[in-house]
């Protein structure tokens, strides 16, 4: 089975650690669990962002 989400990279939303390369990652789970800091990460269509700061932005946003 390949990746549900193709090319895309994901990025730990608390300590910014690169989940791909984190042993076991499978985007056809719904949440990966961070093997550096423990945070369950959402893994969805709603969190793919254009860059960094695209997601920084939108984070502010819902902060507000």
């Amino acid at each position: 089975m390949g990746e549900r989400f193709a090319g895309i990279d994901w990025w730990c939303d608390r300590c910014g650690a690169y989940l791909n390369s984190q042993s076991g990652f499978n985007d056809h789970k719904y949440t990966w669990k961070c093997t550096e800091c423990g945070f369950k990460n959402s893994i969805s269509r709603d969190n793919i962002y254009e860059s960094h700061e695209d997601f920084f932005s939108r984070k502010n946003k819902d902060d507000d």
